[in-house]
């Protein structure tokens, strides 16, 4: 049996970690969060089991689906879109 040693987590409303599932390795964690935050958008934190400690963070701002939709907004206003609609962005620390 392959040992899980890293947990993943997205930050609820308030800012509070919510686990999701564990990977076995680091490369998996950040591949899954990118599935994930497809579904849903969010931040997203792995932490090392052996450690204790956050090992990396994403941010994914908006799914492809909103980022499509930010796409339609620009050509009908005239390339003036809303700033309450964000393009997808992903970053890790």
């Amino acid at each position: 049996m392959v040992s899980q040693s890293y947990d993943i987590f997205r930050r609820d409303p308030g800012g509070h970690p919510v686990w999701l599932e564990a990977a076995r390795d680091l490369e998996t964690a950040k591949t899954r969060i990118i599935e994930l935050s497809a579904a849903a958008p969010g931040q997203y934190v792995v932490f090392s089991q052996r450690s204790g400690r956050m090992v990396s963070s994403g941010t994914v701002v908006a799914s492809p689906a909103a980022r499509a939709s930010h796409k339609e907004l620009e050509n009908s206003s005239g390339g003036c879109a809303e700033s309450s609609v964000m393009e997808s962005d992903t970053l890790w620390k």
